[in-house]
């Protein structure tokens, strides 16, 4: 049988009663929505994490004062992406979660970088001619394996269900 989650949704109903409140814009540059999620994956990884179950009072504390934490002094709105951040970081770290498309992106960039070292070698050590089409091709396969292999690991990550 499955957890009903009756702690995330009141976390859920304290940050709604509280929606009224806070600007459209300030919703989504906050990212409120994603501190709902927090809240289901703390509230999910409570019972077998000490550090999950010390922070549900925390995550409390926060969604029944979001609006007076962003609408605050700059203050009051920096101690909140701490205290989200802190949140965040140990759900990375201690549980393997990660945020959609992150693989996609590292390993495109690791895919870049790498093909256009590999091959603007193999053109400098050919002939220096073909420099230019060489990095270009480089750059292009590069991003081109990398995305395909980081979108084959963010499935991975999506089936275990643990995508922030």
């Amino acid at each position: 049988m499955s957890k009903l989650n009756v702690w995330s949704n009141t976390i859920k109903q304290n940050i709604e009663n509280q929606r009224e409140n806070i600007f459209k814009r300030d919703y989504k540059f906050f990212k409120i929505d994603r501190l709902e999620k927090v809240a289901e994956r703390i509230d999910e990884y409570s019972d077998n994490c000490e550090v999950c179950q010390s922070f549900k009072p925390e995550v409390e504390n926060i969604s029944l004062n979001i609006a007076e934490l962003i609408n605050g002094s700059p203050n009051n709105r920096s101690q909140y992406e701490k205290r989200n951040e802190v949140l965040i970081k140990h759900l990375k770290k201690e549980h393997g979660l990660v945020h959609r498309e992150y693989y996609a992106s590292v390993y495109s960039f690791a895919g870049f970088a790498g093909g256009i070292i590999l091959f603007g070698g193999i053109a400098f050590l050919i002939d220096i001619r073909y420099f230019v089409f060489s990095l270009l091709l480089g750059f292009t396969i590069g991003i081109m394996v990398g995305r395909v292999l980081g979108r084959k690991k963010d499935r991975e990550k999506e089936r275990k269900n643990l995508i922030l």
